[in-house]
């Protein structure tokens, strides 16, 4: 059954990201796998604390949230950032498939 999911990038603790998107994901590999497309420019400008272990990490921790019968609101957040200022990160929470309709709708 497909899992919806917001992934979101920009200041953690922002109301704004500065992009993001709904996805619709069949696995927790494909999640990882749009993820990890996210990460390669982030580690390719030269920021730091987002390797291929964190992008695993977060599949893994969103993946299981989504399996809950009520799952959180709430993101999971690997951060990343300037070395020495880990202040930006990568946000993965649970959305609906009306929310995914809606913005496949709008783009």
């Amino acid at each position: 059954m497909a899992k919806y999911f917001y992934v979101a990038n920009g200041l953690r603790g922002c109301y704004m990201p500065d992009s993001f998107f709904v996805i619709k994901c069949d696995t927790r590999r494909e999640l990882k796998s749009a993820l990890e497309y996210e990460a390669v420019p982030i580690r390719d400008a030269g920021f730091v604390g987002f390797n291929r272990r964190a992008v695993a990490s977060l599949a893994a921790g969103a993946w299981r949230e989504a399996q809950k019968r009520n799952p959180s609101i709430y993101p999971h957040v690997a951060a990343y950032g300037q070395p020495g200022n880990a202040c930006m990160g990568l946000h993965v929470s649970t959305a609906t498939r009306a929310d995914f309709l809606e913005y496949s709708a709008e783009a």
